[in-house]
């Protein structure tokens, strides 16, 4: 089961979110905030933080209609000495 809020800031520029999520079969609870950013017309930036202290981070840019690069980290914040999570992403739509 999840809930969640999303609520608009200046001028539809700036998004902020709050979820929380149960799972009935294991009884465990997940927490996330977030945020969303647009830089312009063609460029986001995101982040999230859940209760479990993972930190994420994505850049995401529209270079053609319909067709986006996207960077993206992950971190464990309570396990640094664990490896970050790099991602990049290219999705071409016609």
């Amino acid at each position: 089961m999840k809930a969640s809020y999303l609520h608009n800031l200046v001028s539809n520029k700036t998004t902020v979110v709050a979820e929380i999520a149960h799972k009935l079969s294991s009884k465990d609870n997940t927490f996330t905030i977030g945020s969303s950013y647009a830089l312009d017309t063609f460029t986001t930036v995101k982040g999230r933080l859940n209760n479990y202290g993972t930190v994420a981070a994505l850049v995401q840019h529209e270079w053609r209609p319909k067709s986006t690069f996207i960077l993206s980290a992950e971190i464990d914040s309570k396990a640094l000495d664990k490896q970050t999570k790099f991602g990049l992403a290219l999705a071409l739509k016609p």
